[in-house]
């Protein structure tokens, strides 16, 4: 597995962050579909924005999908987005997922075995 890190955010990209998931997510809460409410958000910062979306995404398949046992094409549906872009998406979060868990294994046993062994 090769390193990864997060990037940290600033203050003022964390606020714009939190800002503009409350809007995405109030959005959907409403009725509007995932591209209309990640459209009304305005974010200065496209590389910024980009990760909102995808964020606000992979947190509507976790919620959709893996909470509430509904099927990946319900998403898709649901949002009015492609498969594509759900697989893509849901592929992406598992790594996330993936890294995340090796690096808290890896901080709770130091000198442990990593991998497959």
């Amino acid at each position: 597995m090769e390193d990864f890190t997060y990037k940290e955010y600033s203050e003022d990209e964390s606020r714009v962050y939190d800002e503009a998931m409350d809007k995405i997510m109030e959005g959907m809460r409403s009725g509007l579909t995932f591209y209309e409410s990640y459209s009304a958000v305005i974010v200065e910062d496209e590389q910024l924005k980009e990760f909102i979306i995808d964020d606000a995404l992979k947190i509507m398949i976790a919620d959709i999908h893996y909470t509430k046992g509904l099927s990946l094409q319900h998403v898709a549906d649901t949002l009015r987005i492609s498969m594509d872009r759900i697989h893509k998406a849901n592929s992406e979060m598992v790594e996330d997922i993936s890294i995340t868990a090796a690096e808290i294994y890896k901080m709770n046993n130091p000198g442990g075995p990593v991998g497959n062994a």
